[in-house]
């Protein structure tokens, strides 16, 4: 720990009592969590590359990290810090604030690939150099002036750190929507640590909101229907498909699905039954949002 873990901490309670801080954020894919746990350990995407962990690196291709940069785990201290980062699904990640006092945890004022951005590692630089307003206050998908870019910059101030952090130090998992969040209890199951926050995420993408399986022997024994709503409205697109799996994973059917341009944003799709219970998959516009066994 650092030798001046105590006032990092008072630091660290002035944030919470002043800008609601609830922990350092890391943002990933949503296929990245069965590593994550299997693993127990956050890595770092030098760290997976050299171990052959399979991962979805969401960071933008065009931002050119520097080397030393790519062998840190990086987090953010706020929410809506995922705009640059490409990933389907995304989930954030809130570890407890304990990680600031490790030994490697380095400090930085603002965006870690930006050359004007300083580096620390003590609470002299925490408390004093980061500026904390803008971290907590400033939109950093707000369209800013020329002049005012700079406080972009300085709300993306984040931690990084040079060794894996053990999922131990893990509070929340936190999914933009109930269908994440289900998708979730289904693969990895319930766990108090997970919560729907919409807020905490920026999106620009439309994805599945909710779903729920249905039967109804009444109407037809021989269907169930998946019902979904999106939270945009869908244009017309034949990226859509599901895929019924044996339980041993492999396939019995996969159905591509075309929805057409509506001012909807509620659908309905019947899906024959299978005599044998399956692993039921659905891609919306390219991306797998659903995962339930059924029967």
């Amino acid at each position: 720990m650092k030798s001046d873990c105590d006032k990092l901490k008072e630091t660290v309670k002035r944030l919470k009592e002043e800008h609601k801080f609830r922990g350092l954020l890391h943002y990933t894919d949503f296929s990245n969590l069965s590593s994550i746990i299997e693993i127990g350990y956050l890595c770092s995407r030098t760290l997976c590359y050299a171990n052959g962990i399979e991962f979805t690196d969401a960071w933008d291709k065009d931002i050119k990290a520097a080397n030393d940069l790519k062998n840190c785990t990086r987090f953010y201290y706020e929410k809506n810090c995922n705009s640059r980062l490409n990933m389907d699904v995304p989930v954030c990640l809130v570890f407890s604030e304990e990680v600031i006092c490790f030994d490697l945890s380095v400090f930085t004022d603002g965006d870690a690939d930006s050359i004007y951005t300083k580096f620390g590692t003590d609470n002299e630089f925490f408390s004093k150099k980061i500026d904390w307003e803008t971290v907590f206050k400033i939109d950093q998908n707000e369209n800013l002036s020329e002049n005012m870019k700079h406080l972009r910059r300085k709300k993306l101030a984040e931690l990084i750190i040079d060794e894996p952090v053990p999922i131990r130090y893990l509070k929340n998992i936190v999914f933009r929507s109930i269908s994440d969040y289900k998708r979730a209890c289904s693969l990895f199951g319930k766990n108090k640590a997970y919560s729907v926050e919409p807020e905490m995420f920026f999106n620009d993408k439309n994805f599945i909101k909710d779903y729920n399986i249905m039967y109804d022997d009444k109407i037809d024994s021989n269907v169930f229907i998946l019902h979904f709503s999106t939270n945009q409205l869908v244009q017309e697109s034949g990226n859509n498909e599901y895929k019924l799996y044996d339980l041993e994973g492999n396939i019995i059917r996969s159905t591509k699905v075309k929805f057409p341009e509506s001012a909807s944003t509620d659908f309905n799709l019947e899906v024959m039954k299978t005599e044998v219970p399956v692993k039921f998959k659905f891609w919306f516009d390219g991306i797998l949002s659903i995962e339930e066994v059924i029967g």
